[in-house]
């Protein structure tokens, strides 16, 4: 039998497109492609991405964390010492670490020197004690003029120490960051004096996004190029917070949380798309006007919105309305999710979107249920007559659910598509045949089950 010849095809690739496969690998793998063959031994050195993960030795060694900290620190030392490569794109570093912090200062010299564009540190330290204070980032971290993604998470501090001596090169006690246009900052100190410096020293942001477990104080984002800000509060705190907004050429907000005071300093003419999730907080009544204004000055600041995600949660929401201002002109997709709580929400916003073309429902289950529920209004629903799409997920076929269905089908009288999406593990054997029997003006209209 003749022996086929085994031929190695993807050796003889071009160094640089060998070097951007890598790029798709985590470190640890792409250094191990060096035992393949004398072709493959150098070539993770060329990588302009560095993605480096301290699970990856605590998972692989059985010594105490003192020695896993140590062997990761000279992993990550011999790494960035070994690479050949001019400029870095990316370094991603996640760190938990339990003795000592102090390599991160070499760590980022080094990438800052090598120019790097793309830094992602996510650095947990190993104590589970309430006292251990977060890691302060270097002097260094001040001043990474190349930087154009910036995305920090998980036990660490960026406020500036006005103790420090900071380098010849580093404006004093404030950031500097004149290429970055992305920054995501997830669950990390957030003081509000810091908070300012940083987004002063951002001048072409085009993408905030910031995460926390504790706002408190006053937050003032000002940031005239920005184009998308995420704001997501991951627990409930009474501290009455204040956000102060000047972004001008915002496209895209997103709101999750529990709403406290928000001022927008212009009007957001040039939003596209929002998504609001709000939960309430046992509104008490001599609080209620004051958290209807502030849903209503929201509103009206993405009066202009095309398309708009709105999620009401909490069960005092059956309490409270008049929260949209006069109309949503330009609003051609919205989705909302209900609860039993909310229904007066949904028929109010319905009313102030006369250009609505899809709709999308979403229905939620409250654990307190109360005793509101779509009431048909006594006039016509002209302002369904632009609706041409209309998604319901999670439908049991209670009353309410098949009123309101209904109730759109009766009105969108250009409808194409309705489809309803059950809700997991209800019977469908019975529902279609309620469906059936709804009127449907449209003649395109399908109704489909998924």
């Amino acid at each position: 039998m003749k022996k086929i010849a085994v031929v190695d095809r993807i050796s003889d690739l071009p160094e640089s497109l060998l070097c951007h496969i890598l790029c798709f690998l985590p470190t640890k793998e792409a250094v191990a492609t060096s035992l393949l063959s004398s072709r493959w031994k150098l070539l993770w050195t060329l990588v302009p991405k560095l993605d480096l993960d301290s699970e990856n030795i605590n998972t692989l060694s059985d010594d105490d964390d003192e020695k896993c900290d140590i062997m990761f620190a000279n992993i990550v030392s011999r790494v960035l010492a070994q690479q050949q490569c001019g400029e870095l794109q990316s370094f991603r570093l996640q760190w938990q670490f339990g003795w000592d912090g102090s390599h991160l200062d070499a760590w980022l010299r080094t990438v800052a020197a090598r120019k790097v564009k793309e830094l992602y540190l996510d650095i947990h330290i190993g104590y589970s004690y309430d006292d251990v204070e977060n890691l302060k980032l270097p002097p260094i971290f001040f001043s990474f003029r190349t930087l154009v993604v910036l995305i920090l998470s998980g036990d660490i501090d960026i406020d500036i120490d006005i103790d420090v001596d900071v380098d010849v090169d580093t404006p004093a006690l404030s950031f500097h960051f004149p290429s970055l246009k992305i920054l995501h900052l997830l669950n990390i100190h957030l003081a509000e004096d810091s908070f300012l410096r940083l987004l002063c020293g951002c001048p072409i942001l085009e993408d905030l996004s910031f995460t926390s477990e504790h706002l408190e104080g006053q937050y003032k984002i000002c940031v005239p190029l920005l184009k998308r800000l995420c704001i997501l509060e991951t627990e409930f705190n009474d501290s009455d917070y204040q956000l102060e907004i000047y972004a001008p050429a915002l496209e895209y907000f997103n709101f999750d949380g529990y709403l406290r005071d928000i001022k927008f300093h212009e009007n957001l003419d040039n939003v596209v798309q929002a998504g609001v999730y709000i939960s309430t907080f046992e509104v008490e009544d001599e609080h209620e006007e004051c958290f209807s204004k502030r849903v209503f000055r929201l509103f009206a600041a993405l009066n202009n919105v095309k398309f708009l995600s709105f999620s009401p949660s909490g069960i005092e929401w059956h309490s409270i309305a008049n929260i949209y201002p006069s109309a949503f002109q330009n609003l051609v997709q919205l989705e909302f999710k209900v609860v039993d709580c909310n229904w007066h929400l949904l028929e109010d916003l319905l009313q102030k979107a006369p250009n609505l073309e899809s709709l999308v429902i979403s229905k939620g289950y409250d654990f307190i249920q109360s005793n509101l529920c779509w009431k048909e209004p006594k006039y016509e629903p002209e302002y369904l007559s632009s609706l041409t799409s209309f998604y319901y997920r999670g439908f049991k076929g209670l009353n309410d659910e098949v009123e309101f269905v209904k109730y759109i089908l009766k009105g969108a009288r250009v409808l194409k598509t309705a489809t309803i999406q059950f809700y997991k593990g209800e019977s469908k054997e019975s529902v279609p045949e309620k469906l059936s029997v709804f009127p449907r003006p449209a003649t395109t209209c399908l109704l489909r089950d998924e």
